[in-house]
């Protein structure tokens, strides 16, 4: 990740009453789920907490969050940051972009994402899905994407967010109920050019899933092959690996055993190889467990490897002998 930048100054955050911040520290520390507060990765440093809208300035240090990490019960909001200063990668529904000092990006917390932030100061509203939906029915489209806030249709909610951050300290209960009806709106009309610019999310799910069968396909060998390494190979997350995977018959790593299954298959049938052993070939395509290998090849085949490679020969010997273009085998014709 680059070395975080700090390229927007602004002035500092207004403190917010005494009774405000207690109640946003109680709901940013249960959101953060305990992790970041015990390390000291992030700073609360004013912020409002309401029932349907809450807010948030922050002060982070390098670390990573992620879908893992965030309690259940928040997973029916969105996240709308503003980067003041620094940088941090985004990634979710297969996209990773690098948010910059004045962009904006919305997570959506019911979809597995993952942040990467270094140093940085950063602001963020916390947004029923509900209220979102209504305003931006695609959020796939619009969601983990840097929209960058010094261009006019952002205007609008930057200047949102400036006068809800410098007036944290008057919020009440009913202007924060207007306000999180607003803030989509604002959003939409930020976002508006955005889906346009981005393939269909079926088009883009068949592109990452081309993309993570090729890389499979030429890691096959590697007895590390796993979820991270795959992930980290094409540039997506684990999680999203096994949500783009879900609709298949097969799960991801059920699929690369069977990749694995009919190259050993192949080559136990293939004569020019009769002199490599069983446990060559097992592990020349990943196998390290012969145990384990011989059971998925009995569940997948129906014979052990040992009599498949014998069924194999058999089926080449009777080839061999069997009459082809007309000509009588040597062993017939010695009895005319």
């Amino acid at each position: 990740m680059p070395t975080p930048l700090t390229a927007l100054r602004t002035s500092p955050p207004l403190p917010a009453p005494r009774e405000h911040l207690a109640i946003a520290q109680r709901f940013w520390d249960d959101f953060r789920q305990g992790p970041a507060r015990q390390t000291g990765n992030t700073v609360l440093l004013d912020g409002y907490a309401g029932h349907r809208l809450r807010f948030a300035t922050f002060s982070h240090k390098p670390h990573v969050f992620s879908s893992d990490q965030l309690p259940r019960e928040h997973r029916h909001a969105a996240l709308l940051v503003l980067q003041l200063e620094g940088e941090s990668r985004v990634e979710q529904h297969g996209r990773r972009s690098d948010i910059m000092p004045g962009d904006f990006c919305l997570i959506d917390l019911s979809r597995p994402f993952r942040v990467e932030t270094g140093r940085s100061l950063v602001q963020a509203a916390y947004l029923p899905l509900s209220v979102l939906r209504d305003a931006v029915p695609r959020l796939e489209q619009v969601a983990a994407i840097g929209v960058r806030g010094h261009v006019a249709s952002a205007t609008f909610l930057r200047s949102l967010y400036r006068e809800l951050f410098d007036h944290a300290e008057d919020m009440t209960e009913d202007v924060a109920d207007r306000l999180v009806e607003a803030i989509p709106h604002m959003l939409a009309a930020a976002t508006a050019t955005v889906g346009d610019l981005m393939p269909p999310p079926s088009q883009l799910r068949r592109h990452h899933k081309e993309q993570v069968r090729r890389y499979v396909r030429e890691h096959l060998p590697d007895p590390a092959l796993c979820a991270e390494m795959i992930g980290k190979g094409v540039g997506l997350s684990t999680s999203y690996l096994f949500e783009l995977f879900a609709d298949e018959e097969v799960t991801l790593m059920r699929w690369v055993r069977a990749e694995r299954l009919a190259r050993c298959r192949r080559e136990l049938a293939d004569p020019a190889l009769r002199y490599r052993s069983i446990a060559q070939i097992a592990q020349a395509w990943g196998f390290g467990d012969m145990t384990h290998f011989g059971r998925s090849f009995r569940e997948a085949y129906g014979l052990s490897p040992r009599s498949w490679r014998q069924a194999s020969r058999m089926a080449v010997h009777t080839a061999k002998e069997s009459p082809s273009d007309g000509a009588v085998p040597a062993h017939v014709a010695t009895r005319i």
